[in-house]
């Protein structure tokens, strides 16, 4: 991967990626990392079945993307493992699903600091999209996030709804189900 094609994040306001509402996204992160290396974190379920299910619809979809090598965490791999394996990576990929056991999984293994430190693609998916900002309220109920980007998300945001605003100091962004937004780090 070239320079400057390092530091992209893309968080996604939710995509159900049965239906791959986001196909012609992953086909061109693709041909920008000429098919290269994807990485999920799939631990967004406290099911092993639904677990097996989600990286089952998640391969043939990246798959059909044109990725070639599709690789997924394994809940036993301890933190140097996590950290080599996304080292040779040109995109990590955090999905959907139940953001409190994103991030205690992911809080667990020091991963913040090692995507803070990866210059690769980083995507995050309605929970993924979370965890990589400042946080998120649903339902009453503050999901925090390790601040990769330095604002608070609101994902499946329908629009007309009114924002909110978690903080007067730090901005909300609103991203629609369906909709992302790609930012570069400095």
């Amino acid at each position: 991967m070239t320079e400057d094609k390092r530091g992209l994040i893309i968080l996604q306001g939710g995509e159900e990626v049965k239906n791959r509402v986001n196909k012609s996204l992953f086909k061109q992160l693709s041909e920008l990392t000429e098919g290269g290396n994807i990485l999920v974190v799939p631990w967004s379920t406290s099911s092993i079945k639904k677990e097996i299910e989600y990286r089952s619809v998640l391969e043939n979809y990246f798959r059909e993307c044109g990725f070639i090598n599709i690789e997924f965490l394994e809940r036993e791999m301890d933190s140097s493992e996590i950290k080599k394996k996304i080292k040779e990576s040109d995109i990590v990929y955090l999905p959907g699903g139940d953001t409190d056991i994103l991030w205690k999984e992911m809080s667990d293994r020091k991963m913040g600091t090692m995507l803070e430190e990866f210059h690769g693609i980083i995507v995050g998916n309605s929970a993924g999209a979370i965890v990589l900002s400042l946080g998120s309220w649903i339902d009453g109920i503050f999901y925090p996030g390790f601040g990769i980007v330095d604002f608070y998300v609101k994902v499946h945001f329908i629009p007309g709804h009114k924002a909110e605003v978690y903080d007067k100091k730090k901005p909300t962004l609103c991203i629609p189900e369906g909709m992302w937004i790609s930012l570069n780090r400095l």
